[in-house]
């Protein structure tokens, strides 16, 4: 039991019997170090493929402190406070997927059928991008107007997995946890938001909303670009384009932070587990949305223009508790 409950302290013991008793369930442990065979992981570290950077196995800062947060005009208490993550090393994009990459897997699975698709995915979906017949968004655009089990789809097509939060925001923020990918002051040239869009900065809330009203299929002439023109405020591990531009899925559960399992049959579709968590903001957000720790929320069949994609490569749940020989007890890891 002390393996399972990740410690022997006495006190801590009595604590989570305690939050047993009152929740159901055994408290998240986000910090628990996995004891990983080195050659497992030496192994890991030699499957990199061409287009993804490393992110080393160890702890890092999720979440900001209060004081540090960059704007609180929308719902910011989910992102503090600061904790202590321990993951494995993973895999990531350098760059999200662009718009060729997917329509790539679009033809694919008309094709083949939809073997890599999600047990729950709604009845005969068609998993073409919203955003195909717009001619604003271009190939080489990163991908947008697809939704969770669209990205879901793509991401076991190309033989990876969506990040979770926790390895998204250290691809972007570092193991120290700086609040941009850049650093620790916003830099308005360093990625694609609001003020691209509109030409201003807004002075409230109501001044945004009303610009958002005037976006439409004709104006503006340009919503997304190319990730590469922000390859100078790469994030502390060369993670290109992070923040702005689009809305990237992760395969977190917005209220568990645990990974998203919804539910099997027609009649319990969407009846749990409904948001999953976005990160990074998008052309249209005001700094308040974008800082790397604000956990973005939707329906997972919610398929707006400015919802994207990057994958990720893990050492597989089931070789990590071969080689730890015991259940796992970090649950950031699943």
């Amino acid at each position: 039991m002390t393996d399972i409950l990740g410690t022997n302290d006495p006190d801590e013991l009595k604590t989570i019997e305690d939050f047993y008793s009152k929740m159901g369930k055994l408290p998240d442990r986000f910090d628990f170090e996995e004891n990983i065979p080195a050659e497992l992981i030496e192994e890991f570290h030699r499957q990199q493929e061409s287009g993804m950077i490393l992110i080393p196995g160890g702890y890092f800062t999720y979440g900001i402190k209060q004081e540090d947060v960059p704007e609180k005009s929308f719902g910011w208490t989910d992102s503090v406070t600061e904790k202590k993550v321990w993951l494995p090393p993973f895999f990531i994009d350098k760059y999200p997927v662009t718009n060729e990459e997917y329509d790539d897997f679009v033809k694919d699975i008309k094709t083949q059928g939809h073997i890599f698709c999600h047990l729950s995915e709604p009845e005969e979906k068609d998993h073409t991008r919203n955003t195909y017949w717009d001619e604003r968004f271009k190939s080489e655009h990163p991908v947008a107007g697809i939704d969770w089990y669209d990205a879901y789809a793509f991401a076991r097509w190309k033989g990876k997995d969506l990040p979770s939060e926790f390895q998204w925001e250290k691809a972007a923020r570092g193991e120290v946890g700086q609040i941009w990918p850049w650093g620790n002051e916003f830099n308005e040239k360093a990625c694609n938001w609001s003020y691209q869009l509109f030409g201003r900065k807004h002075a409230s809330l109501q001044e945004w909303r009303k610009d958002l009203l005037k976006v439409t299929s004709i104006y503006p002439s340009t919503l997304i670009r190319e990730a590469s023109n922000y390859e100078e405020y790469a994030s502390p591990y060369g993670v290109v384009g992070m923040v702005g531009n689009h809305w990237e899925w992760t395969c977190s559960d917005w209220s568990t932070r645990r990974h998203i399992s919804p539910a099997v049959g027609k009649n319990l579709l969407h009846s749990h587990h409904d948001d999953g968590v976005l990160k990074g903001g998008s052309f249209s957000s005001l700094p308040g949305l974008l800082y790397p720790s604000y956990r973005g929320r939707d329906a997972l069949f919610c398929r707006h223009n400015e919802m994207g994609i990057r994958c990720v490569k893990n050492i597989s749940i089931n070789l990590l508790r071969k080689a730890i020989n015991k259940p796992l007890t970090n649950t950031a890891i699943y």
